[in-house]
């Protein structure tokens, strides 16, 4: 059950999304302030937390300090930004670092209601574990990490590497699917980190955001052909 976690003032976006959203089966606190949400983080996880800017309480890069503390619950969370049209282009500066999401206030509901199920719900995955190349273009060059996936969405993939891209980094990727010759290519917005434990390799999850050619078409056959985990 998703558990969502929203900060600041009531808006009418919220106002029609939420509801949707328990009837879906997620669980929604709200708090009025920054520091309220920051006692809530501290001793409780969340899988994403929307916060309406500006926020009283706390400055807002102390917040995402917070949410995105690496001994923290809620490193791994999405967090989406609710900004006014005039400030929007000073919060989205805040994408890539600690930030997932930016949603104008004036923008319609059904854009709130989008960014939510992209960070949150999860599309049916395979357990996959082929070759991905990712790359990231930098002013001397490309830095590229060769890994392998854990599991394939028709969204998005997740990888055992990749620690050095920071959420809402864009990379460039080729992966190669069993069976095909030709390796998918595209580009990809790490959407979220996990970090390593006994059970399992840490990593990050990447979401699709264009395709080259007919790759879109082959993962689909892909996925198509296969079953999904349960």
């Amino acid at each position: 059950m998703p558990k969502l976690l929203i900060v600041g003032a009531e808006t009418p976006a919220l106002q029609r999304v939420v509801p949707l959203l328990l009837r879906a089966d997620f669980t929604a606190s709200r708090v009025p302030r920054a520091d309220h949400a920051a006692e809530l983080l501290a001793g409780q996880a969340f899988d994403l937390v929307i916060v309406r800017v500006p926020v009283s309480g706390m400055p807002l890069d102390e917040l995402l300090g917070q949410v995105r503390d690496p001994k923290g619950l809620n490193r791994d969370a999405g967090v989406l930004l609710l900004a006014e049209p005039e400030t929007i282009a000073e919060v989205r500066s805040l994408l890539g670092r600690g930030v997932n999401r930016v949603v104008s206030l004036e923008g319609p509901s059904d854009r709130l209601l989008l960014a939510v199920a992209d960070l949150v719900l999860v599309p049916p995955r395979l357990a996959v574990r082929t070759l991905v190349q990712l790359e990231l273009w930098v002013a001397h060059g490309p830095v590229r990490s060769l890994t392998l996936t854990r599991d394939l969405s028709a969204t998005g993939m997740f990888v055992q590497a990749g620690d050095e891209f920071p959420i809402g980094t864009r990379l460039r990727f080729e992966l190669s699917l069993p069976g095909d010759d030709e390796p998918i290519r595209g580009e990809v917005e790490v959407v979220r980190r996990a970090s390593a434990d006994e059970a399992k390799a840490g990593g990050i999850g990447v979401r699709f955001l264009s395709f080259q050619d007919d790759g879109r078409r082959r993962l689909d056959a892909f996925l198509a052909s296969h079953d999904a985990i349960t």
